[in-house]
């Protein structure tokens, strides 16, 4: 394998036994989509939707999403209706998506799907339309959703989920994600876990990375 990345990324890669990634910001960046479609779901039952609004609660399930902007507006929504509505407008934008490069060739060089999984807080139709947008569902033999009746991120269900699914110890997987939720259920479930939002790829050293392990912080950078 020949990863570009810190000295102590491939030391972790090497020493685990699976890994599981986040998917919504750590295998995609899917931020920009997700708020246009969620956007419009609103727009369309007459509620407004502002960036900040939206961007301060990155990694929340559609039903936290849908319970805050009730109660900043004080009305009554159909949850339904309006997931239905946001999951057309989404697919629309899945078909333009494209991986992060950087987390990505970590999973494809990995290569052994029966060792990787995703865990995500979406529900599984819009998790499995990203991956399949993006071209990446090929690369996970294990794709654990909020269907899957796990309590979402900062819990670590789902990353328990999916260490039970692949048959390994939760302390011989590691994580990527991209929120605080997520590095709080990973350490939660005592994973070791990447925080992808440290990965600098035009910093003139190469990509920073941070791994957490339950023996704290342990921070790299290409020499």
């Amino acid at each position: 394998m020949n990863l570009s990345a810190s000295p102590e990324l491939r030391r972790a890669i090497f020493g685990a036994d699976a890994l599981i990634f986040d998917l919504d910001g750590t295998l995609v960046q899917t931020h920009g989509a997700h708020e246009r479609s969620w956007r419009q779901a609103f727009g369309a039952v007459g509620l407004h939707m502002s960036t900040s609004w939206y961007r301060q609660r990155t990694g929340l399930t559609a039903t936290q999403l849908i319970e805050d902007m009730v109660t900043q507006h004080d009305v009554r929504l159909d949850e339904t209706e309006v997931r239905a509505a946001e999951f057309e407008y989404f697919l629309a934008e899945a078909r333009t998506l494209t991986p992060f490069v950087p987390v990505c060739s970590i999973a494809e060089q990995f290569g052994d799907a029966s060792r990787m999984a995703v865990a995500s807080n979406g529900d599984a139709r819009t998790v499995h339309a990203t991956l399949a947008g993006a071209g990446l569902e090929h690369l996970f033999s294990v794709v654990i959703t909020a269907d899957d009746g796990a309590r979402p991120k900062p819990f670590p269900d789902v990353f328990l989920l999916a260490a039970a699914h692949i048959k390994v110890t939760p302390e011989a997987c590691l994580v990527f994600e991209d929120t605080e939720g997520g590095l709080e259920a990973a350490r939660a479930a005592g994973m070791n876990a990447v925080d992808v939002r440290t990965w600098d790829v035009h910093a003139a050293g190469g990509p920073v990375i941070e791994v957490f392990s339950s023996g704290g912080l342990v921070e790299g950078e290409d020499d």
